[in-house]
């Protein structure tokens, strides 16, 4: 321990300064970038300073860059002024004692003036509090703008999809409101991409979540939509983030408290042929303490066929020369019930110091079952029968946090001491009766494997901003995993006995970490930001049964930089660059061996090392009028990609007879090269018409000793919303994911659309909606080729084809309910978190 310890705090020590890249205006928001001009009165200077927060009268949320103005009581003009930044806070310091006012104002909102705001002494410290502004109804129809924000916005750092303007989100589940991210795309297995990598890092409120541990694809699925805010995108995080995460971060802004007094809740409910869910929340703030809870579960239910059809060759220049063939089709139905609840509380001690804490838990069983008939030849035998399979994988995950935040006197100057445990139980269940038509089953495979991943992160950050408007950061952290698997294997038989065995697997990894951060702006127009991370990694494995253990250490340091310039005030141009570390998961390392089908294996490998990967990215985005328009490129560069290896195996079944099967398994063998472009936009036609969209175009080389691959990729995305009035509103989206390539082959393009429709109801407070999925095709066909060639490890080359027909076409209502009365408002406390993105995620398959 006294060796991490030491670590920490060289990294502490050494780390190179680092540039933390200041705030912009959003680009989304064209008629709000307009700087106001201070005033240049002469008048005489103290020491006091008065600050405050501006604060929409409707939504509660900051207004970004508003002017206010201090005037003075004596002669009633104005003396002084700021420009409130991106958090709605402003700050007017060398204030000489005397009577003042301020007027504060911003366009398409009402002036508002703040009478007797007296200075007593020459070094007084006044907030103010909070200033609301109302819109200004008449001026927003001047300038076309409703004041509402727009789908998406591209910030300097990140891109944000506001999920809670999206009408076709409700009654869905998260992997559905990922699929219209920009930048994000969705596989037929759930399985989610960034720019075209699947190596991304989810957090849920810049956290991570024990239900996000292990299987990713179908974690999602148990996050209801109707309680996602937004969902954020960092493709280049700066040296405050954890380092892992290949293509980036995708964090999940739930809806929560927005630090009102008084109780508000609301209800929703949604039934649908596809899916069905309902949810509750609760908030209560009295004086310095608020609770806020939610509870909720969704259901989902759809059906399929497939095809899987298998050809291995003994000389694979010989078309024709099949050493083994294998035909399997069938009929699935997929089934998921999960439950989610969340309870946490704010405690303000007073202006400077405050608690927080929560829990959060979500659980719940995902099944599948398949039908299949099975045709097989192999070297040993030909048979033909009928193999009934059930995968069923239940998990519970919770999380429990709690954090400390002190704020000083400087503003802007914050410490934070924030903790976090997560703890995640799986139970994953493959069950397969093989039999013949009419009889009872002549083997049955009952395969089971109970997993639990604990995690425990300690973290403290620490915020100084100086007088010369830079910014220094510092911050250090712990994260402890345990990761276990105990699986246990049976096949029961009809005239023998069964034939039993077990796997365990136990995986500790230990991750220390610190960084440092200093950002500065030259020039009012130049934003530079900097950071350097270093990372110590301890790893130990242990196979039970196994004389072979697994241990490793690694250090990394990983620098950043980003720059972003703003031209007018109109066009903004920014360049990002990083390293990402990508340690393998529960998912990638467990050795244990589950079969999927009567002739498919999936199997981690504990040697695995981390991937390391350069980011390179530029951008531009640009308004005018009411258009937005944001285009990015960028290369992303892997020397030791992890990727799926797939060979052909013998296997020894319990009442020994032998059969030929697939193997799938992962090694570091690739170089993967990605060059890409995205670009998306909004804009406004009419006051009640919006229409945006994006794309995302790429280009990927994959190369390795046992195969390469390379070609063009893209996936599309439009959206489109009219308001008709008197409460009804309309929108659509629908988008396009080209085929996808890696390294054995090439998977099936596909597309989705939906269609929404709400009324508002009870005075605004509520609604019902109708949403339509996929209403002009009855379901989705995909195809998945597979071409392994031979090599030393794999003799016999072969080819798998797979074809999955999903009927997704689907109709929901929806109803939700607002309630409560807020009575006051307090200025919103900014927020830290613990950001555990340091792991490549699962794919599925139920591995982990």
């Amino acid at each position: 321990m006294k060796k991490h310890v030491l670590l920490l705090l060289l990294g502490l020590s050494t780390a190179a300064p680092a540039f933390a890249q200041a705030p912009s205006a959003q680009q989304a928001r064209p008629a709000q970038q307009q700087a106001a001009g201070m005033p240049g009165t002469t008048a005489p200077k103290g020491n006091a300073k008065i600050s405050g927060v501006i604060l929409d009268a409707e939504t509660n949320k900051p207004v970004e860059f508003a002017t206010v103005a201090l005037i003075s009581v004596a002669t009633g003009k104005p003396i002084d002024g700021t420009m409130a930044d991106e958090k709605g806070k402003f700050s007017i310091t060398k204030v000489a004692a005397g009577q003042y006012k301020l007027n504060v104002s911003f366009l398409g909102y009402k002036l508002q003036t703040i009478e007797n705001v007296n200075v007593t002494s020459d070094n007084a410290d006044i907030n103010i509090g909070s200033v609301s502004l109302a819109s200004d109804a008449k001026k927003l129809s001047e300038v076309v703008i409703t004041g509402e924000k727009p789908l998406v916005e591209e910030k300097i750092d990140r891109t944000v999809y506001n999920a809670d303007k999206d009408l076709t989100n409700a009654g869905g589940n998260a992997s559905d409101v990922l699929q219209k991210v920009p930048s994000l795309s969705l596989d037929n297995d759930g399985n989610v991409q960034l720019r075209g990598s699947s190596n991304v890092r989810v957090l849920i409120n810049n956290k991570p979540s024990a239900i996000l541990a292990g299987n990713l694809a179908e974690a999602l699925k148990q996050i209801p939509a109707d309680q996602i805010k937004s969902v954020e995108v960092i493709t280049s995080p700066s040296a405050k983030y954890d380092a892992e995460g290949t293509a980036g971060i995708i964090n999940i802004i739930t809806k929560k408290d927005g630090g009102l007094q008084g109780v508000t809740g609301s209800l929703a409910l949604g039934v649908g042929t596809r899916g069905s869910n309902g949810n509750a929340s609760l908030n209560v703030r009295r004086g310095k303490l608020g609770i806020n809870g939610n509870f909720g579960g969704n259901m989902f239910y759809n059906k399929g066929t497939m095809t899987n059809e298998f050809i291995g060759f003994d000389d694979p220049t010989t078309t024709f020369d099949e050493s083994s063939y294998n035909f399997q089709r069938g009929e699935t139905r997929p089934r998921g019930a999960f439950m989610n609840g969340q309870l946490g509380f704010e405690y303000d001690f007073n202006p400077k110091n405050s608690l927080s804490g929560g829990i959060r838990s979500n659980g719940g069983q995902f099944r599948v079952t398949n039908d299949q008939e099975v045709n097989s030849k192999n070297a040993f035998r030909t048979e033909n029968f009928l193999n009934d399979i059930l995968m069923r994988n239940q998990r519970i995950g919770t999380d429990y946090n709690l954090d400390f935040t002190h704020s000083f006197k400087n503003p802007g100057q914050e410490l934070a001491l924030l903790s976090l445990y997560s703890v995640t139980n799986t139970e994953n269940n493959i069950n397969q009766d093989l039999h013949n038509q009419g009889e009872p089953a002549f083997q049955q495979k009952r395969n089971t494997n109970d997993g639990a991943n604990k995690e425990l992160t300690f973290q403290a950050d620490y915020t100084h901003p100086f007088k010369n408007k830079t910014m220094f950061e510092i911050g250090a952290k712990t994260i402890f995993r345990d990761v276990e698997s105990d699986a246990f294997y049976r096949d029961i038989f009809i005239n023998r006995p069964e034939a039993t065995s077990t796997d365990k697997f136990f995986y500790q990894q230990d991750v220390y970490a610190s960084y440092m951060t200093y950002g500065l702006t030259l020039k009012k127009k130049l934003n530079v930001k900097l950071g350097g991370r270093y990372e110590y990694t301890d790893i130990s494995a242990d196979l039970v049964g196994n004389d072979k253990d697994y241990a490793t250490n690694y250090e990394n340091f990983i620098p950043s930089v980003a720059l972003s310039y703003s031209l007018n005030q109109k066009h903004t141009f920014k360049a990002n660059f990083t390293q990402r570390i990508q340690r393998p998961s529960m998912f990638f390392l467990n050795p244990y061996r589950q079969q999927q089908t009567s002739n498919t294996f999936v199997e981690g490998n504990a040697n695995l090392d981390a991937e390391l990967t350069d980011l390179y990215e530029v951008g531009y985005s640009t308004f005018f009028k009411t258009t937005s328009i944001n285009i990015t490129g960028y290369v992303r560069q892997t020397d030791n990609a992890i990727e799926p290896i797939a060979t052909l195996i013998n296997v020894t079944e319990a009442d020994g007879t032998e059969r030929q099967a697939t193997l799938l398994t992962f090694q570091n063998i690739a170089k993967n090269k990605t060059y890409g472009v995205s670009l998306f936009g909004n804009t406004k036609p009419t006051n009640n018409w919006t229409i945006g969209g994006s794309s995302n175009i790429y280009y990927v080389n994959l190369k390795s000793a046992y195969n390469s691959n390379n070609g063009w990729m893209y996936n599309i995305n439009a959206n489109s919303s009219y308001n008709f009035g008197k409460g009804i509103s309309a929108q659509f989206n629908g988008g396009f994911n080209s085929q996808r390539i890696q390294l054995l082959g090439r998977f099936a393009a596909f597309s989705y659309h939906s269609l929404a429709i709400k009324k508002e109801l009870f005075d605004k407070k509520g609604g019902i909606s109708l949403g339509l999925d996929n209403p002009f095709r009855e379901n989705m066909r995909m195809k998945n080729d597979v071409t392994a060639p031979k090599t030393p490890t794999n003799p016999s080359a072969y080819e798998q084809h797979m074809r999955i027909n999903n009927f997704n076409r689907g109709a929901r209502v929806s109803f939700n309910y607002n309630f409560g009365k807020m009575e006051q408002q307090k200025p919103p406390r900014r927020k830290k978190s613990i950001r555990n993105d340091d792991a490549k995620q699962g794919e599925g398959n139920g591995v982990g």
